[in-house]
């Protein structure tokens, strides 16, 4: 898991006011202008006007993000500010849903975007308001809420490729009691987009079931008690990519067989609330399960067929006590997490030599956390916070590695890395719609070790560190405008950067400094007919300090150096709208020689929507609507080259009703 290397191989080769904006249940304040970082909000409104149908289309409209991957839902990178997980399933950014942690990147590409009510995405670490390791940043999902009144909601979405979303929602009180509950569940699935050449099949369908429930009891008095459970269930194609060529991208012609990734995920959490007048104690735990099974295709060393088998369970705990005085805002918070078991096994065979080679991994870990922040208010204009973090992180590896026609090797290893994580910030309040900040915060990524290295002794990487500086400036201009300004520089130390061998098998370094800076904008207009939503990012991200000299100053992997976007909606009248959305991903970098560059693109949704009697809504939509063929992710080894592609134009008819 937190080796950020072996399952690669498997994937490679294989309406809202603008001064206040609420999130149910958000551990910021209910009014974010007056949050010291920066926070990207999302709505119904504004994820439907951004076409956003998958974690992945949060690219460009996040700023200075990218989210990509080699198409299957397991596998999902995350690069914020120049901090990536690429290739390496231990992300830098955390995941929440509905206060609980998302215990592995694994599951972070099959959140049931139908089910959102909102999202936040905060950026720079989080390491003292939040209880997971959270170095660049935490995605925030509050699904739908339980209702005191009944209410329903269904939707059926029909598409080219033979495409289906169908989702249903019902909620409501428990008869007269101070019960209520939320159930919802979700069907999507199509036929891919990539012809397999050998098998005459589509190569990389997809096939999502979701299922969530809820229960609340929330009485006239200080309590608020929920138990939720989730479940998600893939059957996918395998991974799409081409070697060598971005001629003709969606036909494969090198996978003898049909490949296959399933996934099993199981989220169970019991969440306590008790509010008072100026404190809020909450209690947040949680048990998960994700299995994940994939056969795959590597045409690399003439032919290699992969078997992947993946279980991990892991019980959190979090609790945190927010505390409200005449001058000073107080978090104190403490958090456990047991990866209970992360068994990998690994089974390889060789068309080559008409043998296979067995891998076996057991990586448990726990950690510790505790952490608090105060925020004192000076006087009306000024405020200072400060905050700290410590962490405990144990680490176990168990590890069996087989190559071809060699002797097993056995090895194991353990350690436990301990940081202290400082916060510190200054915010001028010009006016309560005016808030400029000064902020400098600590994040980092535990060690691990490379799971491949060919002897009885594990080869440790070290953990990443980063030093994170930020200048922010909130404007609500009205009712209607807000923009929203940030600075940023990142001092990165032993920077993980993930390489590749000809085989795929992959060798996690240090880079000893890395650094990157840059600048964002967001911006959100409304009126009671219009939406406009707008971000722009740049960024520079290079190595300062590698072992070899030729890296430095070599630009980081799989980092856009500008990204753009532009959502808007436009109500015709009671019953007509339309929605469109233009994002732009910039150039980004695949290697750490810097050779393997792919250019910038642009891509273009569209949708028209017709709503009538309050209940019923037609919309017509299509995106990447003039169909273009981009590289979104890429592999670079020393003998070949693999790429990925955006999804070809998609044009469907969504009908929903509430009851």
């Amino acid at each position: 898991m937190y080796r950020a290397i072996p399952l690669l191989l498997v994937t490679s080769t294989f309406a809202v006011e603008i001064p206040t904006i609420v999130i149910k249940s958000s551990k910021l304040s209910e009014n974010t202008i007056d949050t010291t970082q920066t926070v990207e909000l999302f709505d119904k409104k504004k994820l439907d006007s951004y076409q956003v149908r998958d974690i992945k289309d949060f690219s460009s409209t996040i700023s200075n993000a990218n989210i990509s991957g080699l198409g299957s839902r397991t596998n999902r990178t995350f690069t914020f500010r120049g901090i990536s997980n690429y290739v390496a399933y231990e992300s830098s950014v955390a995941m929440y849903v509905d206060e609980v942690p998302v215990p592995f990147s694994f599951g972070y590409g099959v959140v049931d975007m139908n089910n959102i009510y909102s999202l936040e995405i905060l950026k720079g670490p989080q390491g003292t308001e939040f209880g997971k390791s959270a170095e660049s940043g935490v995605i925030n999902v509050y699904t739908m809420p339980t209702t005191n009144t009944f209410q329903s909601e269904v939707s059926v979405d029909i598409g080219t490729d033979n495409s289906k979303d169908f989702y249903g929602l019902i909620s409501g009180p428990i008869k007269n009691s101070d019960f209520s509950y939320a159930l919802s569940a979700s069907k999507k699935s199509n036929d891919g987009f990539s012809d397999n050449l050998l098998t005459n099949n589509r190569i990389d369908d997809r096939d999502l079931s979701s299922f969530s429930a809820k229960v609340r009891y929330n009485p006239n008095s200080p309590w608020n008690i929920s138990l939720n459970y989730s479940k998600n269930k893939t059957d996918d194609g395998g991974s799409s990519f081409k070697v060598d060529t971005k001629e003709d991208p969606y036909k494969i012609d090198d996978k003898p067989y049909d490949e296959s990734s399933k996934m099993d995920n199981d989220l169970l959490s019991f969440i306590i609330k008790y509010k008072e007048k100026n404190y809020t104690f909450t209690s947040a735990t949680s048990y998960a399960k994700q299995d994940v099974l994939k056969n795959t295709y590597a045409n690399a060393l003439n032919g290699l067929q992969i078997d992947l088998d993946v279980d991990i369970e892991e019980f959190t705990q979090e609790a945190r006590l927010n505390y409200v005085f005449e001058n000073i805002d107080l978090v104190v918070g403490a958090f456990y997490s047991n990866k209970l078991s992360f068994d990998y096994k690994e089974k390889m065979y060789s068309y080559a030599y008409k043998t296979s080679s067995t891998n076996t991994l057991e990586n448990p870990d726990e950690n510790i956390a505790l952490f608090t922040q105060m925020k004192y208010w000076i006087d009306p204009y000024f405020a200072i916070t400060a905050g700290i973090r410590y962490q405990e992180t144990k680490r176990s590896f168990d590890r069996n590695l087989n190559q071809f026609f060699q002797p097993t090797t056995g090895a194991k290893a353990s350690k436990k890395w301990n940081h202290v994580l400082p916060t510190l910030s200054l915010s001028y309040f010009a006016n309560d719609d005016a808030h400029t900040y000064i902020k400098y915060s600590k994040g980092y990524r535990p060690g691990g070790y490379n799971y491949r290295a060919p002897r009885k002794n594990l080869v440790p990487f070290e953990p990443e560190e980063t030093k994170s500086f930020e200048i922010g400036h909130k404007q609500n201009f009205s009712s209607e405008l807000s923009l929203n300004g940030t600075l940023f520089y990142n001092d990165i130390k032993n920077q993980r950067t993930v390489i590749f061998a000809n085989n795929l098998s992959t060798t996690t370094l240090n880079a000893k400094k890395a650094y990157s800076y840059g600048a964002e904008l967001d911006l959100t207009y409304q009126t009671e007919k219009f939406s406009l939503y707008a971000t722009l990012g740049t960024i520079v991200a290079k190595f300062k300090d590698f072992d070899k000299i030729e890296y430095e100053e070599n630009h980081l992997l799989d980092v856009p150096d500008m990204t753009a976007s532009l959502g808007s909606s436009y109500n015709f009248n009671e019953n007509l709208f339309i929605q469109s959305s233009v994002n732009y991903m910039g150039k980004r970098y695949y290697d750490i020689e810097n050779v393997q560059k792919e250019s910038g693109y642009t891509t273009v949704n569209l949708s028209l929507g017709y709503s009538c009697f309050q209940e019923w809504k037609v919309m017509a939509y299509a995106t990447n609507l003039f169909n273009q063929e981009n590289v979104d992710f890429a592999i670079h080894t020393p003998a070949q080259n693999y790429y990925h592609f955006t999804n070809p134009r998609v044009v469907g008819l969504k009908v929903s009703k509430n009851f």
